[in-house]
């Protein structure tokens, strides 16, 4: 979920019923948790999170070193999962992290970094998409993305899962969704730009709900939603009211607390746009802007911790210890909490 090495980005409602009760599902099974929180792990460089609702603990793609860390907020124990080959090799990333709520087993990609270093113009190197049971730290299947894709369009830096198992991914030069079937025994291309031009930055972020698909960060400009029963993906523009045009964007996110009503989108050094949808995103309301003044790190996406919805902040300006597109010298990470200005954007 990220631009480039330089630059990237990342309420209750009271008496709101869903009109998805999937999303409430384990709601309520994790103790309260808000306010702003630091995770004190050197080299960490948070990329993307997902939170899981069963187990109470954050599962981050650390970028810089490709490895997957497991959090938990209510003892700030930080644990560090590794993998043969592509933890600390700088030709991989670890960004796009997603928990499928209804299994409790986790899908992360380790994808080739040098396509975000170039912006697309070396889309070159192997892209990786794991489904692990992180009960058991077991790697249920390992996808070579790069087989279906054929080196013709990469950048794939999210995942997200439908009610039955099957998990999409987005690409970002161009913009593209591969859709991989419960097991991994069956990729294929779903969705794509056409012409197929990898120079051209798409796509960023995915988000679902139900069979819908919700995804922004191509040139368009707009929001998209797509429907992942049908055998190939169509896109759909959610038309949107109220005066906001997309700057250069990164990750979405409809955090749990709304019931799936309340859509973020990490917007590049601008900060966390907030919209909502009261008819399942057929249409869609421009609520405000949570803005970025943030030194200690760009926004590249948004996570719901508990009860808190916070921010992602990734240092992209750190110098690389062991040079350009490695990881630096930090160790303090700080998830910032916005729940309280999402809360007042949404209220207005």
């Amino acid at each position: 979920m990220r631009s480039s090495l330089a630059i990237v980005a990342a309420t209750s409602l009271a008496g709101l019923t869903s009109a998805y009760p999937y999303f409430q599902k384990n709601q309520a099974t994790c103790k309260p948790f808000s306010g702003n929180f630091s995770i004190q792990q050197y080299q960490l460089y948070p990329e993307n999170a997902d939170f899981d609702y069963t187990n109470c603990v954050l599962y981050i793609g650390q970028l810089w070193n490709a490895s997957l860390g497991i959090y938990d907020p209510y003892t700030e124990k930080h644990e560090i999962i590794e993998f043969p080959g592509i933890s600390h090799n700088s030709s991989f990333h670890l960004g796009g992290v997603g928990v499928d709520q209804a299994t409790g087993h986790i899908t992360f990609i380790a994808d080739a970094g040098n396509t975000f270093n170039t912006m697309g113009e070396d889309i070159s190197g192997t892209n990786w998409l794991f489904h692990m049971d992180p009960r058991n730290r077991t790697i249920l299947y390992k996808v070579n993305l790069t087989e279906t894709s054929q080196g013709l369009y990469g950048g794939f830096q999210d995942v997200e899962h439908d009610p039955d198992g099957n998990v999409f991914v987005v690409g970002t030069f161009p913009s593209s969704v591969l859709r991989v079937q419960k097991g991994g025994k069956d990729v294929r291309k779903w969705y794509i730009n056409e012409p197929v031009d990898h120079k051209i930055k798409g796509m960023g972020g995915l988000a679902a709900i139900g069979w819908t698909l919700i995804a922004q960060g191509d040139t368009s400009g707009k929001l998209w939603r797509f429907d992942m029963r049908a055998e190939k993906g169509t896109p759909t523009v959610i038309p949107v009211t109220g005066n906001h045009t997309f700057g250069a964007s990164d990750a979405i996110y409809l955090p749990r607390k709304y019931n799936g009503t309340v859509l973020l989108v990490a917007e590049d050094e601008i900060g966390t746009s907030v919209f909502r949808s009261m008819d399942e995103w057929k249409t869609a309301e421009f609520k405000g802007l949570v803005p970025w003044n943030d030194p200690r790190g760009l926004v590249t996406g948004a996570v719901q911790v508990g009860d808190g919805v916070y921010t992602i902040l990734e240092p992209f300006g750190d110098e690389g210890v062991k040079g350009p597109g490695t990881a630096g010298s930090r160790s303090e990470f700080l998830f910032r909490d916005i729940s309280k200005e999402v809360d007042v954007l949404l209220a207005a």
